[in-house]
């Protein structure tokens, strides 16, 4: 049985692989939600509008 090695990822597969940052504008009422379920859940909106943002697209 051969032993399988694993090469360092390049620069470019390091970049496309991490967590990308966007800005976005949202109306004031989705903020407001957003704030709300956040402070309820106990975490941060940004977590909490990845998390939906995320789960939507997989649907």
């Amino acid at each position: 049985m051969q032993a399988t090695t694993t090469r360092p990822l390049s620069r470019r597969e390091l970049i496309t692989r991490s967590p990308q940052r966007i800005s976005i504008t949202i109306p004031w009422e989705t903020h407001r939600r957003l704030t709300e379920r956040s402070d309820e859940e106990g975490r941060s909106i940004s977590n909490l509008a990845s998390y939906l943002l995320e789960r939507g697209l997989i649907q």
